[in-house]
């Protein structure tokens, strides 16, 4: 079996809070007689280490137990119900989840329901269990979507109005719907017919990336990109896919570019892209309202030696980003919106696996180690990580050899 999601060692860590709406606006199509380029998408990924923030409280997702051995490394789903309340276990049970876990919250419900929970093939498994609550993660109904879910972390979507949506792997990705039975599901579009279209002609379509779910325009897909410049995302309209990510300029127009995240949050769509290849990329995050322009937001290129260790999303669409260097070094840099440039904040702990952004702009650490999941806040006015509490995950080693 694979490992999934691998963690490196944090020898150093950056965190980059990237707002949701800052920046320059781009277009949305690339000029007419822009030839693709011939370079490879960026060879840049993220793995499932997640947090997301809800209207209310939050949700995040971490690899716990031995890291090294792929059996006993088990995934697991912790969610805050509250701003300041502590975090407590809410894995969905009776599925092995040694392949990895990929969780979807509608952001925008009160009480952070409803949510979709997947499993990463693992083992002898040849396709994804999945599990729906309704009421936060009290409680889980089983399903299931056919092949395996893709190696991503926005890899599923929910709405109460609009269904579920699903990216399974195999042929660059294909996109599932489901109108609320998470075991009845339908296509929605393959790489290979989202390629071939006028709109994926223009981005140079080479795998699909992630899923989101927005009100105004339905189904979104995030997409790698060989046209240089060109963002990824594609929504539908009148049954045709149209490319309404923008295009960059500076030097991430001349780089192909890979949509890393992509969410909808309060009508809001937010997306977190790499411009450029492995280390020497760029992360941009870009934001756009339904029919509105995309602003972007961007921080400098990761450097050699970097890689992203883990990804969030804030309750407004913002990111959290989660990245190791080479150098011992651990650093958390801040933006809070247009204009305010961004500002150096306290590194956080050692060990930390995923940040969590509250409603309130509240930062919480999240470190593993082994079976213990220790819970670090930032505190505003001293500046400091202060220790809040611990979870002990019951973890069964061995259980799944």
């Amino acid at each position: 079996m694979k490992r999934v999601g691998s963690r490196p060692t944090l020898a150093g860590a950056a965190v980059a809070i990237l707002g949701a709406s800052a920046g320059l606006t781009g277009c949305s199509s690339p000029p007419p007689g822009t030839s693709a380029a011939r370079a490879a998408p960026p060879a840049i990924g993220v793995p499932l280490d997640t947090s997301f923030a809800t209207t209310t409280g939050a949700v995040a997702v971490v690899a716990m137990g031995t890291l090294g051995d792929p059996l006993n490394t088990f995934w697991q789903l912790f969610v805050r119900r509250g701003a300041t309340s502590a975090w407590t276990l809410a894995t969905p049970p009776g599925v092995a989840d040694n392949g990895g876990l990929v969780v979807s919250p509608d952001a925008d419900a009160p009480d952070g329901s409803p949510m979709l929970a997947g499993f990463e093939p693992s083992q002898d498994l040849v396709f994804s269990p999945l599990a729906l609550s309704r009421d936060g993660g009290a409680s889980w109904a089983p399903g299931l979507v056919p092949g395996g879910l893709a190696v991503v972390p926005d890899a599923l979507a929910v709405s109460p109005e609009a269904g579920l949506l699903a990216l399974v792997r195999g042929g660059g990705g294909r996109i599932l719907r489901s109108a609320g039975d998470p075991t009845v599901w339908s296509t929605v579009v393959s790489r290979r017919a989202l390629a071939a279209s006028a709109a994926g002609r223009r981005c140079g379509v080479g795998r699909l990336t992630a899923v989101a779910l927005d009100a105004g325009r339905g189904a979104l897909v995030g997409t790698t990109c060989a046209r240089p410049g060109v963002v990824g995302v594609f929504a539908t309209a009148g049954g045709t896919w149209r490319l309404v990510g923008p295009r960059l300029s500076g030097a991430a127009g001349s780089a192909p570019t890979t949509v890393l995240r992509l969410v909808d949050a309060d009508g809001v769509v937010s997306a977190l892209v790499a411009a450029g290849h492995g280390s020497t990329a760029g992360l941009i995050a870009v934001a756009s309202t339904t029919g509105g322009a995309w602003s972007r937001s961007a921080v400098p290129a990761m450097g050699p030696g970097s890689r992203v260790v883990s990804t969030g999303v804030e309750s407004g669409g913002g990111f959290a980003v989660l990245f190791s260097r080479r150098h011992l070094s651990l650093a958390l840099d801040v933006e809070r919106g247009p204009g305010t440039g961004w500002a150096a904040a306290p590194s956080p702990p050692p060990g930390t696996s995923a940040v969590a952004v509250g409603t309130a702009g509240g930062i919480d650490a999240l470190a593993v180690a082994s079976t213990r999941l220790t819970d670090w806040r930032l505190g505003a006015a001293a500046g400091t990580w202060t220790k809040i509490g611990t979870v002990t995950v019951p973890i069964q080693f061995g259980s799944s050899s």
